[in-house]
């Protein structure tokens, strides 16, 4: 159990502190709107994030006869993605670039959360990512409780990151700081997915 959630946690928080899509739309909606809009998007993009994990899940549970035999694909697909984000991630040459001298105006929670649930909810990867993370799961062939435990962590745990990233990003001084070590970053994230992808096609392979 304590492997597994490990696991999940190691996994999920690495692809958390990979500068993606969600991460450069709170920097947006916290600079060009405003504090309140950047938490309501937080709020969307972990709603987004519960209905991806809720999904896969459901899928799997009204199709007991696919949950039996997707566990090797799933662990495939899982390996592939997680390597195939590490290699992107340490490719990556990317320089965030934050407007200056903008006042930040015109966002609303409600807003917020509308934008950060769209936007999120038609990123295709998000789905693809927990699928494969589920199917790494399979192996430990966890209880109900546990997989909801598991659902209910990174949930908490995106709506808790987004949050404190919106906050950083108002003192100028932890600005400068995301944006000297967005390649650092990158590179970490890179390896730990890497890792965790090579391992994972490893043990479907077998």
């Amino acid at each position: 159990m304590l492997a597994a959630f490990a696991l999940v946690a190691s996994t999920h928080f690495a692809a958390l502190l990979s500068p993606g899509p969600d991460f450069f739309l709170l920097i947006r909606a916290a600079l060009l709107r405003g504090r309140r809009h950047a938490d309501g998007c937080a709020c969307g993009i972990a709603l987004a994030n519960l209905a991806s994990m809720g999904l896969v899940l459901g899928i799997l549970e009204l199709l007991p006869a696919l949950a039996g035999h997707a566990r090797g694909p799933l662990q495939l697909l899982g390996g592939a993605y997680f390597a195939w984000l590490g290699l992107r991630a340490l490719l990556a040459r990317r320089e965030l670039a934050l407007p200056q001298g903008v006042v930040a105006s015109g966002g609303g929670l409600l807003s917020g959360l509308g934008e950060g649930l769209l936007a999120s909810s038609l990123n295709p990867k998000l789905p693809i990512f927990y699928a494969g993370l589920f199917g790494m799961l399979g192996q430990f062939r966890l209880p109900a409780w546990a997989l909801g435990l598991c659902v209910l962590w990174m949930g908490t745990v995106v709506l808790l990151w987004d949050l404190a990233l919106v906050r950083l990003l108002d003192g100028r001084r932890w600005r400068g700081w995301l944006q000297r070590r967005v390649r650092a970053l990158d590179r970490l994230c890179g390896l730990l997915l890497l890792a965790l992808g090579g391992g994972l096609l490893l043990a479907a392979l077998r």
